[in-house]
């Protein structure tokens, strides 16, 4: 699933990444993006592939390199050797000019790391458009057959390693990634884990306001599925801008994290999922604005609502709200670098099988 572009939003497709163009720097434009993709192959989650993670799953080293081209530069280089003939890139779709576009902005933006992710990545998908995953058993009702399986689309992961918006199905992946890690830790010291999801294709900003029926309703099946849980997290985007919702229905209380929510001065009435939620579960509900990390240009949300949704799972969740955030910073480039690498490794471990260290 692709986000639709929308107004009032942090992110601004014309200023997404810096080209050198005619002895300048300028930026390269993004087109909305409009047709489906074809899938051809199907992949299980390997769930004996999923291992221990701490705090060095967000901030700590990994050896990304690849096994011989160790900054994935030769074969890189290669993609980009030869000039697209213009009849060539006139018949391109719009998809293969952003997936051009973002391979581009990698191999000239990003660091040599990163790099070498997008070179195994293209291995991976091996021309595929998309890969499909069967979503964990348990995770939503068995009932509804679209929720088992999902799609995560090489572009999407491309964006994540060029800086750019993230894709839901990225995200959707990651919130995957945590059902089946905490399932697999089953209990640690302080209990079983609290928190379960909300799938952030069923709730975005357009669905919130022309099927409003419709998210209510995934509300309500995914909280009689686990009404043993104290938290859900629920990524939302709406209006090019992602934001990270977590409800507890039972308190009838929810917090959200925006990071642009100093700078723009936000409160619940500029998300529509919070009157999804309040006709849902009950209007009583009481609404903080967590004081969450900024970002400071306009790319960063969805960098962030990962961040911020593997630190409430894995850190967070069994304190809350005794612990809360408060950390109003901008994020740096550094940081969501770190945080990039970190998750691909587990990835390509998760999705490929791909345990390669150098």
């Amino acid at each position: 699933m692709i986000q639709p572009a929308h107004e009032n939003t942090c992110y601004s497709p014309e200023v997404r990444s810096l080209v050198w163009v005619s002895g300048r720097v300028t930026r390269v434009r993004f087109e909305d993006v409009t047709e489906q993709y074809q899938v051809h192959e199907n992949h299980q989650i390997d769930m004996t592939m999923v291992e221990n993670v701490s705090d060095e799953f967000l901030f700590g080293p990994h050896d990304v390199s690849t096994e011989h081209d160790v900054d994935g530069s030769e074969e890189l280089d290669m993609m980009f050797s030869e000039p697209v003939e213009q009849t060539q890139a006139s018949t391109m779709s719009k998809e293969q000019k952003r997936i051009q576009e973002a391979l581009w902005n990698i191999e000239h933006l990003r660091p040599k790391s990163i790099k070498s992710l997008a070179e195994r990545l293209r291995k991976h998908y091996g021309g595929e458009m998309s890969i499909q995953l069967k979503c964990p058993t348990g995770m939503y009702p068995t009932t509804d057959s679209g929720h088992s399986y999902d799609y995560v689309e090489y572009e999407g992961v491309l964006q994540f390693l060029a800086n750019g918006l993230l894709d839901a199905s990225f995200i959707h992946w990651c919130q995957m990634f945590l059902y089946n890690h905490m399932r697999s830790k089953k209990e640690n010291a302080k209990g079983k884990t609290r928190v379960a999801y909300f799938n952030t294709q069923y709730i975005t900003g357009k669905e919130c306001e022309k099927n409003l029926a419709s998210v209510k309703e995934h509300l309500v099946e995914v909280y009689k599925l686990h009404k043993d849980k104290k938290y859900f997290l629920a990524p939302f985007f709406y209006g090019g801008h992602w934001v990270l919702f977590i409800v507890s229905p039972s308190d009838r209380k929810g917090w959200i994290l925006d990071s642009v929510s100093i700078r723009a001065e936000k409160n619940k009435n500029h998300y529509p999922l919070t009157k999804a939620i309040e006709t849902t579960f009950g209007s009583q509900f009481t609404w903080k604005m967590a004081k969450c990390m900024q970002q400071d240009g306009s790319w960063e949300c969805g960098y962030l609502v990962i961040r911020n949704m593997f630190n409430f799972v894995l850190q967070k969740q069994y304190d809350f709200p005794k612990k809360i955030w408060n950390d109003t910073r901008d994020v740096t480039e550094a940081e969501i670098d770190e945080l990039v690498k970190n998750i691909m490794t587990r990835f390509f471990r998760e999705v490929f099988n791909d345990t390669t260290k150098k």
